[in-house]
């Protein structure tokens, strides 16, 4: 198994460097390989752009797909993401990769969080019509009540701090150990 993860900041480990993220965590938990491709800063556009380079020449056999903070920061419509996800996915299956997606965590910025719901809700669908994996790092990233952030993962209410990325890499672990129980 060879994974590559792509996303924005929160895949590359933002504010600290990647030997910090959630990816590396996985990584040596698991001892699998793994390839953070996280871009600060990076939509889904720009994922979808560089997915022939940083996905597919890699060859891997499996892809985390996640993203969707910046694109809710710049107001790009629930479709486009969905788009810009479905077709990642699409390219990822042509070229024999096994994509997963993850539901992007939440954030304490009201509208972005609006925009980020209704997102989810349509990767959420999206990935059962199409039997795609789905890592809900939203759930374990979520207050317990459900209205915002949980408490003492978060940096700036957008990027997990240290402990918020051993929650996400908690749940990718979970996913993991799953999907190769299953095969």
């Amino acid at each position: 198994m060879k994974i590559v993860a792509l996303g924005d900041s929160i895949t590359y480990g933002f504010p600290y460097l990647p030997e910090f993220s959630w990816v590396r965590l996985v990584s040596d938990e698991l001892d699998i390989a793994m390839l953070n491709k996280g871009m600060n800063g990076d939509t889904t556009w720009g994922m979808l752009e560089r997915f022939a380079l940083d996905v597919i020449s890699r060859q891997p056999s499996h892809v985390i797909i996640l993203g969707g903070a910046n694109d809710a920061f710049e107001g790009v419509i629930p479709n486009e993401v969905l788009d810009n996800v479905g077709k990642m996915a699409r390219m990822a299956g042509e070229s024999g990769i096994v994509p997963w997606i993850g539901l992007p965590t939440p954030c304490s910025n009201f509208a972005e969080e609006a925009l980020l719901g209704q997102y989810r809700q349509l990767l959420r669908r999206y990935t059962a019509a199409n039997g795609i994996g789905l890592i809900d790092f939203y759930s374990a990233m979520l207050n317990p009540a459900g209205d915002g952030i949980r408490e003492g993962l978060y940096f700036d209410g957008v990027h997990p701090n240290e402990a918020g990325y051993r929650v996400m890499a908690g749940v990718a672990s979970d996913f993991l150990r799953r999907c190769v129980k299953q095969a």
